[in-house]
């Protein structure tokens, strides 16, 4: 197919995707750290009995010659190593985030991205091995297509889940770092936006589940998987979005077109949200800060959790539609949507980890029953704040009654670390996160050099992709 057949966003996205321009330091330093936390948050997930389960059942084209799959001492053809990869980094729910009309996770992307350089590699046996500069230069790109498609396209408001736009944006990533032609680039596009798209229903109650774990690194190897069909030849749909009645932005957009609504740079990496310290929900970052400040100014003055009457919550209207939740919590992925429970733990042992979402704490009574007492509602103000371009907070107060005090006891927080206006104060936090997310790993003793590796843009960027991933697993 010529490449002006095709619909003018798609042209738009894979010529982006493919410009040759570099970037300056500090975005590449940024895209660094987006690396750093990926990984550690992928080597976290391996110990995790969930995702264990389900990595160790995926594992249809082993291969002591494949795809070195972080974490892990598998080798995996490309497809299964991309689901592996982006599955693992998303499963903790501990990775960047990207708040918008969408909300996503540009890192889903990773997966995808890595097992397509690191198989370009194994099917040139080695030749011309694709460095991680490259790898670095498309994972900015991939952000920026994510991130920026998801500043006026909702799906969620369709019921559609938001890994829609990682299967795009890792299609045509793929694409570009396995070599092939625009042309072929857009066939793989193409053939993403008529592909069937996930429903919803497993982030919410009463279905929420595991799925939302894994779903992101079904999105990336399925982009992948249609770069490898691209490939080989197979034909694209050039009028996908825009064929009258069959086309995306007819049938699943209800005739709303899919748009760009600024130019793509770099501005979603320069843009990132962080998750540091704790494994948050986004909407709830700030929450579980204020809640675990609130515990030590509790303890100061010789309070403690069981006098505590109710909390109230003033959150955004986002907050409330994603993880406002009550009711009989069934699942770690149930708990991490929970705001009432995230607040809880924060507030009986000042802190929120990985673990807290499991038992023992998962069934401890007090526990239980701080999170009865709270309730949250919608602050308009807040969601003013969150939609304004200007100021994207994030913003949550909670209030506290204790038994035999009159006032309540208050913290409001508009900024979680992780944000953008907070920048300079998280990149020791995010090596801190990285040396705990390595802490039950093999890893664990090398976390210092390995930080100092991928933090470094002498040391990382001339290395190949397959030196990369070697890293980070092991036989």
């Amino acid at each position: 197919m010529a490449h002006a057949e095709f619909d003018k966003i798609m042209i738009e996205l894979v010529d982006y995707a493919y410009e040759q321009a570099t970037f300056d330091n500090e975005t590449l330093h940024l895209a660094r750290f987006c690396l750093l936390d990926s990984i550690g948050c992928a080597i976290a997930a391996s110990t995790d009995p969930d995702c264990s389960r389900l990595m160790r059942s995926v594992q249809f084209s082993k291969n002591n010659q494949g795809v070195p799959v972080v974490g892990t001492a598998l080798r995996l053809g490309p497809i299964e190593a991309a689901f592996q990869i982006s599955s693992m980094i998303r499963w903790l729910e501990f990775n960047d985030t990207w708040l918008a009309q969408e909300w996503g996770h540009p890192s889903d992307n990773l997966g995808a991205i890595l097992a397509a350089a690191a198989w370009r590699n194994l099917s040139n046996n080695n030749q011309s091995a694709v460095s991680m500069t490259a790898v670095l230069n498309t994972m900015i790109r991939a952000y920026e297509i994510h991130g920026v498609l998801c500043l006026s396209n909702c799906f969620n408001e369709l019921g559609i889940d938001h890994v829609v736009l990682v299967k795009i944006a890792s299609a045509i990533a793929a694409a570009q770092i396995l070599g092939l032609s625009k042309d072929q680039a857009l066939s793989a596009l193409s053939n993403v936006i008529i592909d069937g798209h996930s429903l919803r229903t497993y982030r919410h109650a009463p279905n929420a589940g595991t799925r939302k774990s894994w779903a992101a690194g079904d999105a990336a190897a399925r982009g992948l998987q249609f770069a490898l069909f691209a490939q080989t030849g197979e034909m694209g749909y050039p009028t996908a979005l825009t064929a009258n009645r069959w086309g995306f932005d007819d049938a699943v957009l209800r005739g709303q077109p899919l748009n760009l609504t600024r130019n793509l740079s770099d501005f979603v990496i320069r843009n990132i949200l962080f998750k540091v310290p704790n494994p948050a929900e986004y909407h709830a970052q700030t929450a579980v800060e204020a809640a675990i400040l609130l515990r030590k100014r509790m303890l100061s003055e010789g309070l403690s959790p069981e006098s505590i009457e109710y909390v109230r919550v003033e959150t955004t209207r986002p907050a409330i539609q994603i993880i406002d939740k009550y009711g009989i919590l069934n699942n770690s992925a149930d708990r991490d949507h929970c705001l009432q429970y995230m607040i809880a733990v924060g507030l009986q042992t000042g802190n929120l980890t990985i673990k807290d979402f499991h038992e023992p704490l998962a069934s401890d009574p007090q526990l239980e029953a701080i999170r009865q007492k709270i309730t949250c509602a919608e602050r308009p103000s807040f969601t003013e704040s969150y939609y304004d371009p200007e100021k994207r907070a994030i913003s949550n107060a909670l209030y506290i009654k204790f038994r035999g005090i009159t006032e309540e006891v208050s913290e409001l927080i508009e900024y979680p670390l992780g944000h953008v206006r907070r920048r300079e104060e998280c990149f020791d936090a995010l090596l801190k996160k990285f040396h705990l997310n390595l802490s039950d790993s093999p890893l664990r003793d090398q976390a210092g050099i390995l930080a100092d590796t991928l933090t470094s843009g002498e040391k990382l960027d001339a290395m190949s992709v397959a030196d990369f991933l070697k890293l980070f697993s092991w036989d």
